[in-house]
Formats: C-alpha cells, sequence, structure tokens
C-alpha cells in the first residue's frame, strides 16, 4: 500500500498531538494524585495526633494572656505619651 505525502504528514501531526496531549494527561493527574497522596498521609497519621488534640493545644493561655496584654498597649502609649507632653507644657 502506497501512502500519499498529505497522508503521511497527517498521520505525523496526529502522533505530535497524540503525545502533547498524553504528556497533558500525565501533568493534570499528577497535578491531582499529589494532594490525593497529602491527604491520605494526614488521614494515617490523624490517629497518632487525636489524644494530643483532645488534651487541648498547650500554650493556649499563654497565647490568650500575650493577647490581652498586646490590647493594652495602645491605650497605655496614649497615656504616657500625654504625660510625657503634659510635663513639657
Amino acid at each position: 500500500m502506497a501512502i500519499s505525502t498529505g497522508l503521511a504528514v497527517l498521520a505525523i501531526i496526529g502522533l505530535v498531538v497524540g503525545v502533547v496531549v498524553l504528556v497533558l494527561v500525565i501533568i493534570l493527574l499528577s497535578l491531582v494524585l499529589n494532594p490525593i497522596r497529602e491527604i491520605s498521609r494526614n488521614a494515617r497519621e490523624a490517629p497518632e495526633v487525636g489524644p494530643f488534640l483532645t488534651n487541648g493545644v498547650k500554650g493556649a493561655d499563654e497565647l490568650r494572656r500575650t493577647r490581652d496584654l498586646a490590647n493594652k498597649v495602645p491605650p497605655l502609649a496614649v497615656a504616657y505619651l500625654e504625660k510625657l507632653q503634659g510635663g513639657r507644657q
């Protein structure tokens, strides 16, 4: 069987497009599988972390106290600046 030049060119173009599509499918598949693997790994580790979370997160009380102290700083700074300005007049 003889293949015409036009048909051979179309066959080569089809093969190139097929390879490009194959590469895109592999890339997209890896973009989907990587998060799935990470979710699976996290799900396997969850039972190991569970008891620590039921007892509460360590340092939460210290964080709450730090937040409360940080919220008190601006009014104290304003009062201090007003005191300094009052002494200069």
